[in-house]
């Protein structure tokens, strides 16, 4: 009986000690040494901005990577632009437009060590700029006229970066700046044909001075179509056109017995002569 005694006590004693020594590091041991918060880092997609001069322009999907070497990570907080701070399970989608957008994130680890808030800034600019296209028309006389081009062109987010024009699909000037005013001048040609006498011509670089008994003046040949694009620094682009330029008066003219002087720039037959000259619009 008390041989029993004894190995029992012993055995006792034996799975107390293992209770006591084993039990401590499985349930306290490691979270107690834990000191050091966790680490999260942030990653965008796409990787790098898809537009110009830093700025997305599509959706950004953000990314948050939370790691810990000892207890473990037990939540990952953000927030966008100081709102509400919500806790991460999964990436989440930026698809509104703004500069500077203020991400911040932080996590905790099962220890309860709290990472310092980290931030990060990211540009989104998804809006094409707004473009507004007209002209008016000067006559000077019958043989000179111009028309005056103006874009009004906006953008509230990245801001204007500047304004194409083209006639078809000729590129004719680009203007910088921030707007929300962009001019250009152009000079069409005049083309006429004159039927008669042709007395005294006179040719020089800069006019062609003539009499004659009956001439035609009249622009062409055909009228093209004008476009401005408007650009912002995202890289974002809008088009507006004018398709019915016919000027406000004819300039179909018919001039009997006229003593005449036109601009050489200008293409059109003097008689049997044909005089043929490029206006340079990158002047204007």
């Amino acid at each position: 009986m008390k041989e029993w005694l004894v190995k029992t006590l012993a055995m006792g004693v034996f799975v107390l000690f293992i209770i006591i020594s084993v039990t401590p590091s499985i349930g306290f041991s490691s979270y107690l040494d834990d000191t050091t918060p966790p680490v999260t880092t942030i990653s965008f997609y796409p990787s790098e901005p898809d537009g110009e001069n830093g700025w997305y322009v599509s959706v950004v999907t953000v990314t948050l990577n939370a790691t810990d070497d000892d207890s473990g990570v037990n939540v990952t907080k953000y927030c966008v632009d100081g709102g509400i701070w919500y806790n991460y399970t999964e990436p989440f989608i930026l698809d509104e437009d703004g500069k500077d957008i203020f991400i911040e994130f932080y996590s905790i680890d099962k220890a309860g060590n709290q990472e310092e808030i980290k931030s990060a800034l990211i540009d989104i600019d998804r809006t094409k700029p707004d473009i507004y296209f007209s002209f008016d028309l000067e006559r000077y006389n019958r043989w000179e006229f111009i028309y005056n081009f103006w874009v009004d062109a906006e953008d509230f987010i990245s801001g204007m970066n500047r304004v194409e024009f083209y006639i078809d699909d000729v590129h004719q000037k680009t203007v910088f700046g921030p707007g929300p005013e962009y001019d250009w001048i152009w000079k069409p040609r005049i083309y006429s044909k004159v039927i008669g006498f042709i007395l005294k011509p006179e040719i020089t670089e800069d006019y062609v001075k003539f009499y004659t008994l009956f001439v035609i003046a009249k622009l062409g040949p055909g009228f093209p179509v004008f476009y401005a694009y408007s650009y912002d620094k995202a890289g974002n682009m809008k088009s507006d056109s004018l398709t019915q330029m016919d000027p406000p008066y004819d300039i179909h003219d018919l001039l009997l017995f006229q003593n005449i002087t036109i601009p050489y720039s200008y293409s059109g037959y003097i008689g049997r002569f044909f005089i043929f000259a490029s206006f340079d619009t990158s002047s204007l």
